[in-house]
This record gives structure tokens, sequence and C-alpha cells, in this order.
């Protein structure tokens, strides 16, 4: 079975990227890894949608490292090539619009069982979008330091 994908020409100002992925450039998408988990509290899944977690700043000329500020911790990471770079995909059926978010699965399902003949033409529908590639992450190893908050009057 053949799924196409689609690649947009990276010249083109018209492809927007979702705002989930880190952009530290206009064109370019890094990866953010860390070292443990964060924890959003929310009733269902689509609560956490568009929360703000933290502050990632990331000098442009990739003189001093990258921070994020998560609520009253730092982190300080580093910039890392990958060794083999990662394509950003959005999946597009003939009944969905350009207009739709892109299609993210939040949970580790098992894989599907085998096709049928009736799912194999639901398949020839689905074509993927290729929306950037990644060749670079954000690595936060280290623990992350206390910020203390200034107080009033201190000298």
């Amino acid at each position: 079975m053949f799924i196409p994908i689609h690649f947009t020409p990276s010249s083109s100002s018209s492809s927007k990227l979702p705002p989930a992925l880190a952009q530290i450039s206009h064109d370019e998408v890094v990866l953010i890894e860390l070292n443990g988990a964060l924890e959003v509290e929310c009733t269902s899944d689509y609560e956490r949608d568009g929360k703000v977690v933290g502050r990632l700043v990331v000098d442009a000329n990739g003189k001093s490292a990258p921070t994020l500020a998560i609520g009253h911790h730092l982190l300080e990471g580093k910039l890392a090539a990958l060794p083999k770079p990662l394509a950003v995909l959005r999946r597009v059926t003939a009944s969905e619009s350009e207009s739709n978010p892109m299609d993210v699965d939040m949970d580790c399902d098992p894989p599907p069982p085998a096709p049928d003949a009736t799912q194999l033409d639901e398949a020839t529908s689905v074509s993927w979008d290729a929306l950037a590639i990644v060749k670079r992450k954000i690595v936060f190893l280290k623990r992350p330091t206390p910020i203390m908050p200034a107080r009033v009057g201190a000298l």
C-alpha cells in the first residue's frame, strides 16, 4: 500500500506551523527533550490545548544556552543535532479541509488489527502533508534550578 506524502516548498510564506511546535527562527523547528515529565492539571484531554507551560528563551546566534522557565524552576539546555532528521506530518483525509489543526495522538494505543477490504478503501483516501523537517533538538538534562522571587526592599 502506498500512502501519499506531500511536501510544500519551504519558500512559501502561507504554510503556518501548528503553535505546539517549538520554533526557534522563522524557518526552523526543533524538538524539545526533557528528562522527566510535565504534569498539567486538567479534567479532560482538551483542557491542555493552548495552556502555557513555561517560557523558552533561545539566543538567535547560539552564543548562550537555551533556558526554559517553568513556574519557579529554571532549566538550562543545549542545542544538539539529531542523528537522523525527523518529519512533522499532518494526516489529511479526503473530507478534511486545510484549516483543521494537526492530528495529534496523545495516548499510546496498540497497533490496529490488519485491515480488511473495506478499510483498504478508506486508507486510499488518506494522505499526509509534511509541515516541517526537524534537524536539531534542545536537550535539558540537568536538574532544574529554583528561581527565588525578588523581595521588595532588598538591597
